[in-house]
């Protein structure tokens, strides 16, 4: 059931969202903020870019955003998040510095957004409009599935970040 579909993708995002959340939160004071590499992003770096996605996200799912589009006719959703390449899905850049207080701030604000916007997804919004990415034409319902997929793996990456520290 649609209804129930977008309940189930804001369990796995709250669930995401936490697990993030928990990850930066177990830091030592200032770790956060220091890059492993000179290419590398910060564990805040990475939080403000989630947090940027998640805002992103919660705009067009919401309607605030203007990129949504009745999907084409024929269309089918074929997603998974595991089939996106790695590039660039959400070409947000973090800030070059930003505190471990603020990203995990804005990181829980955009949570929040992103929540309501996921809970606001009809049946017929969720299926019927899509978005067009670089990799392709996704639902909305997609858009909600990819940005929690895009939470968790970089949940990963923070505790990588924070390991090597």
């Amino acid at each position: 059931m649609p209804v129930d579909r977008a309940v189930s993708i804001l369990a796995r995002f709250t669930a995401a969202q936490t697990a993030l959340i928990a990850q930066f939160r177990e830091h030592a004071p200032g770790s956060g903020e220091r890059q492993t590499a000179a290419d590398a992003w910060s564990a805040a770096q990475i939080v403000c870019h989630v947090a940027m996605a998640n805002e992103w996200a919660a705009s067009v799912l919401a309607g605030s955003t203007l990129l949504a589009q009745p999907v084409p006719a024929g269309f089918t959703e074929r997603f998974s998040p595991i089939d996106v390449p790695r590039q660039k899905t959400f070409p947000l850049p973090a800030p070059a510095v930003v505190g471990a207080e603020a990203a995990l701030e804005r990181l829980r604000a955009s949570g929040h957004r992103m929540s309501k916007a996921i809970a606001s997804l009809t049946p017929e919004r969720g299926s019927s409009y899509g978005v067009t990415l670089p990799f392709g034409t996704i639902s909305l319902f997609e858009l909600a599935e990819l940005t929690t997929a895009h939470v968790a793996r970089h949940t990963q990456q923070v505790e990588r970040a924070l390991a090597v520290q």
